[in-house]
């Protein structure tokens, strides 16, 4: 199944003094190569972002395959959340003009939204990806997810599906997902033309009017970088005071 990636690589990095979470350093790669490695199978990946990200997506770029589509974009206003961060990477993979969601040329059925700090990002995105690519044809029942968000008055259940995985303790990872690209669209426009506006929102408000399918992946480590203790645990190295700014 084809599809499409946003990496959403935006946050301002409080806990980490300001430091650029994606450019850490894990594993001999940053968290942004590990997140660009392992969306590589999408036809086109918007990353969002500051300027900063530019040299590791180059980087990526010159052993990515042919014919696949990168772009750094950003949200608006910046460190406006990761909701508005999806609604920027959805407009750079089409054609719009500033203020509209495009529908965008060769359109992916599926697109990935991934967060650019996950330490072991490969297995999430594999597992997701294969879920929703085996499921995607035909339809899925309510689940109590979804119930959950009508019951909240967020809307009713009626764009389409995305499929969210749950992690060991039963919490959903919205930034570790897959939506039908369709579904997206609809949920950015709603958003938008009922002048909400998606600054400071979740992705579960995003994703209000989307089925929530909840995908458990046996084995699957979701742990991010949030802040330095995370960062001393998952074998991160820590930038001298200068390097991180202070």
């Amino acid at each position: 199944m084809k599809f499409d990636a946003i990496i959403v690589a935006g946050g301002r990095g409080s806990r980490l003094g300001g430091r650029d979470k994606p450019l850490l350093a894990h594993g001999g790669s940053t968290l942004l190569e590990h997140a660009l490695r392992a969306a590589s199978s999408a036809n086109r990946i918007a990353v969002v972002g500051p300027t900063e990200l530019n040299p590791v997506i180059s980087d990526y770029a010159q052993g990515a395959a042919a014919g696949q589509i990168l772009t750094l974009t950003r949200e608006y206003p910046a460190f406006a959340g990761p909701a508005a961060a999806v609604a920027a990477g959805l407009h750079s993979l089409g054609e719009g003009t500033a203020g509209e969601v495009p529908a965008p040329v060769e359109q992916a059925p599926l697109t990935l939204i991934l967060a650019a700090d996950l330490i072991d990002p490969g297995p999430v995105v594999e597992g997701i990806v294969a879920h929703a690519g085996d499921q995607a044809v035909g339809p899925v029942a309510p689940t109590p997810a979804t119930e959950g968000i009508e019951a909240q008055g967020l809307g009713q259940v009626d764009f389409g599906r995305a499929w969210v995985p749950v992690d060991a303790d039963g919490r959903l990872q919205p930034l570790s997902c897959v939506v039908e690209t369709g579904a997206l669209v609809q949920a950015v426009e709603s958003a938008t033309s009922q002048g909400q506006g998606l600054a400071n929102s979740s992705m579960m408000r995003l994703l209000a009017k989307v089925q929530i399918v909840r995908v458990s992946l046996d084995g699957v480590d979701y742990t991010d970088v949030d802040t330095w203790e995370d960062a001393d645990r998952a074998g991160i190295s820590r930038p001298s005071d200068e390097a991180r700014g202070r």
